[in-house]
């Protein structure tokens, strides 16, 4: 998220501050530099680059459904971590559980895997286009989903 190759690691504290922790190549981190206040009403899904910048994203969701795309900047710089927030569509709380899957399908954009109350799996391939992130989605799972808290 913040520029470095090594894989980077977000936390938010009891606050809603959100924190990132760069790697370093030796697997130990850097110091934490704040990426924004008021992250403690929605739900981190991932990260990945959803807007097709080659920069690492982060995916949230708000308690009313909404998903945003919040652009990674590249710069690891307090408060400046993330730019832009873009829409990606509401009606997300009929998901149980969202996990940022990677590039799934092997296209070279980052997926997003859900499953519903019902407990069927869903795939929404990434598009690498920030107004329309993900295509129709495609199930990928039938059953026994929804007794998982978490997906990763």
């Amino acid at each position: 998220m913040g520029g470095s190759v090594e894989p980077d690691l977000v936390s938010r504290d009891a606050s809603g501050n959100l924190w990132l922790y760069q790697g370093k190549p030796d697997g130990t981190l850097e110091a934490r530099i704040r990426v924004g206040v008021g992250w403690g009403g929605m739900t981190l899904v991932g990260r990945g680059d959803y807007t097709g910048d080659g920069k690492a994203d982060l995916l949230a969701r708000f308690s009313d459904g909404t998903l945003n795309i919040y652009a990674g900047t590249g710069s690891a710089t307090v408060d400046a971590v993330v730019g832009t927030r873009y829409p990606a569509g509401a009606g997300w709380q009929s998901y149980k559980t969202l996990a940022s899957a990677g590039d799934t399908d092997g296209d070279g954009r980052t997926d997003l895997i859900a499953a519903d109350a019902a407990g069927a799996l869903w795939l929404f391939k990434g598009t690498g286009n920030a107004a329309a992130p993900f295509a129709p989605r495609v199930q990928i799972g039938t059953s026994g989903w929804a007794a998982f808290d978490v997906l990763f």
